[in-house]
């Protein structure tokens, strides 16, 4: 897979970064933790700060278009990201499926 950062815009007043990558070449839809693991090697920030938002496969085609938030904390994460996401992601995480 190829990752290319298609769109990056600083949020200061919820302390994140909004990103869009188009990723590439791919054989099937990525996953919420293959993404979170890229995003994160790309920022060189850890992917317990990285939600995933919307993976968007586009139909017929080998690529998609992944919507991420970056926090620059993980007060700021808490503080901002609704409770249900971060509960749904805790139990992925304990059934080691894919969130």
């Amino acid at each position: 897979m190829d990752f290319k950062i298609e769109k990056q815009e600083s949020k200061p007043l919820v302390e994140r970064e909004e990103i869009l990558i188009r990723v590439t070449e791919t054989d099937a839809t990525p996953s919420n933790i293959q993404m979170q693991e890229a995003i994160a090697k790309l920022t060189n920030t850890p992917k317990e700060r990285i939600v995933i938002k919307k993976i968007a496969p586009s139909f017929g085609m080998r690529e998609a278009l992944v919507s991420a938030y970056v926090y620059k904390s993980e007060e700021a994460l808490k503080k901002f990201e609704p409770k249900k996401k971060e509960k749904k992601i805790v139990e992925a995480k304990k059934e080691g499926g894919e969130g």
